[in-house]
C-alpha cells in the first residue's frame, strides 16, 4: 500500500482540494470512457460487426482496410487504458 502524507502552511483544506480533483479526474475519465465507447458503437454499427468479433478476427477476413482496422483496434486500446486508470482511482482513499 503507498501512502502519501500533505501538510499545508496555512489553513488551506487539503482534504477537499485532493477530493475535488479526484473526483474531477473521475468525471474526465467518465467522458472519456462514454465518448470511446461511442466510437467503438459506430464501427460496429458500421460494420454490424461486434468489438469481441472484430477483435478475433484476422486480418484477411475483415471487410474493411487496413487504416480502419488500425482506428477500431486503437479505440480498444484507449478504452482500455481509461477504465485501468478509473479503476485505479477509484482504490484512493482518502485518509484523515
Amino acid at each position: 500500500m503507498s501512502q502519501i502524507i500533505l501538510r499545508a502552511d496555512d489553513d488551506v483544506q487539503i482534504e477537499s482540494l485532493i477530493a475535488s480533483a479526484l473526483q474531477a479526474e473521475e468525471n474526465e475519465l467518465r467522458t472519456g470512457i462514454l465518448k470511446t465507447r461511442q466510437k467503438l458503437a459506430a464501427f460496429e454499427l458500421k460494420y454490424s460487426l461486434s468489438t469481441d468479433a472484430f477483435l478475433r478476427s484476422s486480418a484477411d477476413t475483415l471487410p474493411f482496410g487496413e487504416l480502419e482496422a488500425l482506428e477500431w483496434s486503437g479505440e480498444c486500446e484507449t478504452l482500455k487504458r481509461l477504465e485501468d486508470k478509473l479503476s485505479g482511482l477509484k482504490k484512493i482513499k482518502i485518509c484523515s
